[in-house]
């Protein structure tokens, strides 16, 4: 039988006192259609999701503490610097 954790996506390290802010901008409607290349546990309330759309990349977040959930984005930049924000989401570094 597994365990538990075998069921379980990445969980984002806790943001550090240096933690880089990261501009969320609000999503008012429903968000648009967006290839999803990574996203974190479902099991936590906040919940990234490492987006690509129209050749720029971006991270969607669900706060799913409240109801309706508030979804958000960060601004759409090139993928590579999207990566980087992913990364450092990760790993605690940006909030």
């Amino acid at each position: 039988m597994a365990d538990d954790h075998d069921f379980h996506g990445t969980h984002p390290a806790s943001p550090g006192p240096d933690a880089v802010p990261v501009r969320w901008t609000p999503v008012q409607r429903h968000p648009e259609a967006a290839r999803v290349r990574g996203y974190t546990c479902e099991c936590l309330a906040l919940v990234f999701e490492d987006c690509r759309a129209g050749g720029q990349g971006f991270i969607r977040r669900y706060d799913r503490s409240v109801k309706p959930w508030a979804i958000a984005e960060s601004p759409k930049v090139r993928v590579s610097e999207a990566e980087t924000l992913w990364r450092q989401l990760i790993n605690g570094e940006a909030r």
